[in-house]
């Protein structure tokens, strides 16, 4: 083998290992990026689902028709939780016991209302949505603060390339 052959061989393999590295980073930077848009997604669903929940404390009387209107939200949520942030399983689990618990809470008060008007009355809704909503607020919190610090470890173990 020439010294000319040897060479090229060697500026051959730099090359491939190049072109190889180069595909890695691309494809972790793309990693990144595609999370980063799943985290917005994510806040932007729970930003949606939030809303509902408190329309359900301003309205006088709990509307089933909006219930499969939220339905898609939630499963947004979670789907997009389970594909892109497992790690945040515990805390969703928490937003879906607590969505069950609204649910049966809201639907429990306007069979109370159909049954017995003053019952319904004297029952004090409020307080027992506004338990409701501070333990969905808790839960939603919990999503938030996990989801950054998700964003913040990834972003500081990808080092300076992904600092972009």
């Amino acid at each position: 083998m020439s010294s000319t052959q040897y060479y090229l061989l060697w500026l051959a393999v730099g090359l491939v290992l190049t072109a190889i590295a180069s595909a890695i980073l691309t494809r972790q930077t793309r990693q990144r990026a595609l999370r980063r848009v799943a985290a917005a997604e994510l806040l932007d669903a729970l930003a949606h689902y939030s809303e509902w929940v408190a329309a359900q404390g301003r309205v006088v009387f709990f509307q089933d028709d909006t219930q499969p209107a939220t339905e898609p939200v939630l499963q947004e949520v979670r789907t997009v939780q389970q594909q892109w942030f497992p790690e945040l399983s515990p805390v969703a689990e928490q937003l879906d016991a607590v969505h069950r618990r609204l649910l049966e809470f809201l639907l429990a008060q306007r069979e109370l209302r159909l049954r017995d008007f003053e019952a319904w009355v004297e029952s004090d809704q409020d307080a027992g949505f506004m338990q409701l909503w501070q333990q969905h607020c808790w839960a939603v919190r919990a999503i938030e603060e996990r989801l950054v610090r998700a964003e913040n470890s990834q972003q500081t173990a990808a080092g300076p390339i992904g600092a972009a």
